[in-house]
């Protein structure tokens, strides 16, 4: 088949490298004018570590991981140690699998030089039509480009999922959190108190937590950096983008009386020009992932918030099914019922962790208060094996999201999934053409 690809993040490298080594002909057309470092710190739990070992990218991305012992959980105002959540060493021991942190460049780039042995990266080329039926899609040059399938990997501000919005005379509705998020790395060449240097190498994530607000931090690039997730009330100033530039003096000012030790010395030492903000919305799940010959995945029809470190793992997730789906078409008339397949076996756990991950973040911001002491005291057992008010240190949540092997799930239930997908598409899930055809 020949397949273009809308996008050239984890998610759309991942694709093509999997589907050029089947054999299919594969571009991927990336907006930008080139493809360059973006982003900061990725948390790689297990559901994703595992495909990405299993796909062959396992020896590469070792070269760049760290792997954390525990999470310190510490109160906001003066960084008083309220307990550890244990990590890494013991995640593989539980569930298969490795997790680990990586600056999400590292992982990109180690994509990326795979997906360019077996397909065609066109960069500055920018989507701005899509053909469902054709299929194709036009550029911003009028450029258009012909295929047996589009597949929209492009991100949480995708045009592939706003033109389906707007075929079917629909608004996406992106519901404001109330919370934005800045991301920031402090280079360890910049640290030069040897107490805070030991603090920043430590292979632990540390979480400080306070009323509407918490900060993420921990080592990557092997202690080279210090990668900061710092959540606050949002403002109209910030962008559904994380990508989008922020002010290091608004982060100074949003954690000013926050733990005079060791948060405050790390704000100060923030390059200027390493601030990105990230405002979060919660999207309504979509009506169709598929819409003709287009079919969405990853952020482009689940837009992941950040609480509970799954964005990358469940857009990978949607990958090892698209590809086990695509690869079974042998026929065109094979594509409608495979693609419905597809979206079957995801729809409904990447939207439930969509709509969940917020929860996380509604324990974390805690006011000071009878309801935020108890959850502190809590957070005191946990390494003991008490309860976690943070989902993401939960044990029965981590084998939910942790234990799901998409690949074995589909192709276990792929019979049932047919026949569902055949069932579906007879009734009147049907989507027409303005023409009235089919």
């Amino acid at each position: 088949m020949e397949i273009i690809i809308v996008g050239a993040g984890i998610a759309g490298l991942a694709l093509a490298g999997l589907l050029g080594r089947s054999g299919h002909k594969v571009t991927v057309l990336e907006a930008a004018p080139a493809i360059s470092e973006v982003g900061a710190g990725l948390t790689c739990s297990p559901n994703l570590t595992r495909l990405l070992s299993r796909w062959g990218h396992d020896a590469e991305i070792r070269k760049h991981i760290d792997v954390l012992s525990q999470i310190s959980l510490r109160r906001w105002e003066k960084g008083e140690f309220l307990g550890a959540a244990p990590l890494m060493p013991r995640v593989e021991e539980l569930h298969g699998a490795p997790q680990y942190v990586a600056h999400r460049a590292d992982i990109h780039k180690v994509l990326l030089e795979d997906a360019a042995t077996v397909s065609e990266l066109r960069v500055n080329s920018m989507v701005t039509a899509v053909d469902f039926f054709a299929p194709s899609v036009t550029l911003s040059d009028g450029i258009t480009l012909r295929a047996d399938l589009i597949v929209g990997a492009d991100g949480m501000k995708s045009t592939c999922r706003r033109l389906i919005y707007d075929y079917l005379g629909m608004v996406d509705k992106a519901t404001p959190t109330g919370d934005a998020a800045y991301r920031a790395c402090i280079p360890l060449d910049e640290i030069n108190d040897p107490e805070l240097r030991e603090f920043v190498t430590e292979r632990v994530a540390t979480r400080w937590m306070g009323g509407g607000r918490h900060v993420q931090a921990y080592p990557i690039r092997h202690g080279q950096l210090y990668n900061m997730v710092l959540c606050h009330p949002d403002t109209d100033i910030s962008e559904e983008s994380w990508t989008a530039k922020a002010s290091k003096q608004r982060v100074l000012e949003n954690f000013a009386d926050w733990d005079t030790g060791r948060l405050q010395k790390l704000l100060d030492l923030i390059p200027e020009d390493n601030v990105l903000e990230w405002r979060l919305c919660q999207h309504d799940p979509l009506p169709t992932w598929i819409l003709g010959k287009l079919v969405l995945l990853g952020d482009a029809c689940h837009p992941m918030l950040p609480y509970n470190a799954q964005g990358a793992a469940q857009a990978v997730e949607d990958v090892a099914v698209l590809h086990l789906a695509i690869d079974r078409v042998k026929k065109p008339n094979d594509l409608p019922a495979l693609l419905k397949a597809y979206e079957l076996a995801r729809k409904s756990r990447s939207e439930f962790i969509m709509l969940q991950s917020g929860v996380t973040g509604k324990a974390l911001h805690l006011h000071d208060g009878p309801e935020q002491q108890a959850r502190d005291q809590k957070f005191g057992s946990v390494s003991q094996g008490g309860d976690n008010p943070d989902l993401l240190g939960d044990a029965a949540t981590q084998t939910f999201l942790w234990d799901h092997d998409p690949e074995q799930h589909f192709l276990d239930n792929i019979e049932a999934l047919l026949q569902s997908a055949h069932s579906q598409l007879t009734s009147n899930h049907v989507v027409e053409r303005p023409n009235g055809k089919l």
